[in-house]
């Protein structure tokens, strides 16, 4: 009978985790990021043809805008694109829906092994708590590759956590931990410096000699590489680091401008005594400013604000809660207790003869040190966003299995009579919060912003694509550019991989601005009319942009926000501009230098 129940409320749990996850997949968050659409770009492009959007054949880095993306989400894609015969919103986020699930089910494969049989009951709630934590559905729900990354990951540490806890002479579970870490450098690039520190310190704490630590370690070392042969190359290069090069730099003029400041008023202070205020330059210079900003990043990924009261906002995540609901918080609590104890342990055991560390100590050590690991390229950019902090969050996920665990064992120990009083309270209030949490991620976060999610794209480039064998230019001023119409299916992957890109930027940054009949152009659509009026142009121009108010009754479609309330953007012909301007402004026709005829 207990079994029969098990099952059966497993398989409740898992469609109450599985079901939001997919449902809406398509149309919540609405729009389209222009992330989403580069990677999707490429994913369509190479599902049609096997060559990217810049033409290439089966790259193993994409250039996209310049930034380098590493190939397995496009490829990912790519693949659904392949089995379900379409591209669209759906497709572009099912590998993060898929990864999410694998996420999931490694980490409770994870705490099994950490806590057994007798404690699954902390098993199901943790996995459940983590499925629900806003920085897990949210990432679910979206296109970031270093979600899909993490997945991988995940597999690589359950693989290491069998194998630390089993101390098997075979190498079965650490080659299975090597083959996961190297797929995930294919995901995202700063994960490659990671995966390969954490299997080198994960093996480093093991209880062998170190000839077999060495010899172990250099056949680990050439599996993970090996698999990683696509992207080992990436390690040094200008792609590989280019996306780290791009926050550094920017965290870098920040820095910059901000000691020259403070060093400015120092100088003030000492009434412009050149001597005195060389003090300052001890004080405040970039050494002590990347070291200080380092361990604030630290701080502000690790600490209590960040994981469970307020993140950060960025496309896809809200700050309304912290990456974690905030009653996991003395949970949370009691398994760093525990996981900094047993490293501090083995640590101990390391200097003290007498101080003795067991497996536990050793996987608590090499959690503890993943997580500081992968936090670096983060300290090194100076960027808190979740994406680059998701191998720290899994580990706090691991962390609140511990703390879980340990908070039920101690209360059958000690009020085994109020236990489950205890329980269903608990459970209640965790409850109320993901209810609310859903909530405001389905009904108010995915509809408060029709600009950051780009809410009416597909209305737009739904019309535009209707109108469009009317017209011989299509000119977008405001949204994503010549890529946006190819993922809905108005030009052609042809038209995308002869198109033309814009000069690179100061970061090597480059964007597709002509394809096809779109091109993609900043421009004030006044001015566009203007310049059409006065080089007699004779094409028929359709025009994407900004509400113009001037021109709002004769627009030819208005994209609104999902309420309607808001208009967007809107469509207008150029031909139909040209006619007001000259029926309502009398100095248009010289302004423009055209001759009337």
């Amino acid at each position: 009978m207990k079994k029969i129940l098990l099952i059966v409320t497993s398989i409740i749990l898992g469609l109450i985790i599985i079901v939001p996850r997919f449902s809406h997949l398509s149309s919540i968050p609405l729009g389209l990021h222009i992330d989403e659409v580069s990677f999707a770009a490429d994913a369509k492009a190479i599902a049609e043809t096997g060559r990217d959007t810049w033409n290439k054949p089966w790259p193993l880095v994409f250039k996209a805008f310049g930034e380098w993306k590493a190939p397995g989400l496009v490829y990912s894609m790519a693949f659904w694109t392949k089995v379900l015969g379409r591209m669209d919103n759906g497709v572009a986020r099912l590998p993060s829906a898929i990864a999410g699930i694998t996420i999931l089910a490694a980490l409770g494969a994870t705490l099994w092994q950490l806590k057994g049989k007798t404690l699954l009951a902390s098993v199901i709630f943790t996995v459940f708590v983590v499925a629900f934590s806003p920085w897990h559905f949210d990432m679910s729900r979206i296109f970031y590759e270093a979600f899909s990354s993490l997945a991988f990951i995940a597999i690589s540490i359950w693989f290491i956590t069998k194998a630390t806890l089993s101390q098997n002479k075979k190498l079965t579970y650490w080659i299975g931990a090597a083959i996961f870490a190297g797929l995930a450098g294919y995901w995202y690039a700063s994960i490659r410096y990671v995966v390969i520190i954490g299997l080198v310190v994960a093996l480093a704490v093991q209880d062998w000699s170190f000839k077999d630590k060495l010899k172990k370690g250099m056949l680990l070392l050439a599996i993970l590489l090996t698999v990683g042969l696509g992207w080992v190359s990436d390690l040094v290069s200008d792609k590989g680091l280019n996306r780290l090069f791009y926050y550094q730099t920017k965290s870098a003029q920040g820095a910059t401008l901000e000691i020259d400041e403070k060093r400015q008023f120092c100088y003030l202070s000492f009434n412009r005594d050149a001597t005195k205020s060389k003090f300052c330059y001890l004080v405040w210079n970039k050494p002590i400013y990347k070291v200080i900003n380092a361990a604030k990043m630290y701080y502000t990924y690790l600490g209590s604000d960040f994981l469970f009261l307020k993140a950060t906002s960025e496309f896809g995540f809200d700050s309304e809660y912290g990456a974690y609901l905030m009653p996991l918080l003395p949970i949370y609590l009691i398994g760093l207790f525990e996981l900094l104890k047993g490293t501090f342990i083995y640590l101990g055991s390391l200097f003290v003869t007498k101080e003795k560390s067991n497996n536990l100590d050793r996987l608590y050590t090499i959690y503890v040190s993943f997580a500081l690991i992968s936090l670096i390229p983060a300290a090194i950019a100076n960027n808190v966003n979740m994406r680059m902090g998701l191998v720290a969050l899994y580990i706090v996920a691991i962390t609140i299995g511990i703390g879980a665990s340990k908070m039920i064992a101690w209360l059958l120990d000690h009020f085994k009579k109020f236990a489950w009083t205890v329980y269903l309270g608990y459970g209640l209030i965790i409850s109320y919060f993901i209810v609310q949490s859903m909530l405001h991620y389905f009904l108010v976060f995915t509809h408060s912003n029709d600009l950051m999610w780009t809410s009416d794209s597909r209305a737009v480039f739904g019309y535009v694509k209707s109108v469009s064998k009317d017209y011989d230019l299509i000119v977008d001023s405001d949204l994503h550019g010549p890529l946006a119409p190819y993922f809905y299916g108005d030009i052609s992957t042809s038209d995308v991989q002869n198109g033309i890109h814009s000069t690179p930027d100061q970061f090597g940054f480059t964007y597709l601005t002509k394809a096809g009949k779109y091109e993609l152009r900043h421009v004030n659509v006044i001015d566009l009319a203007c310049e059409k009026l006065g080089q007699n142009d004779k094409r028929k121009m359709l025009v994407i942009t900004s509400p113009v108010s001037s021109l709002v009754s004769i627009a030819k479609f208005s994209g609104r926000s999902w309420s309607g309330a808001l208009q967007l953007r809107e469509v207008y012909d150029v031909d139909d501009i040209i006619a007001l301007q000259v029926r309502t402004n009398s100095s248009f026709m010289t302004t423009c230098g055209a001759k009337q005829k």
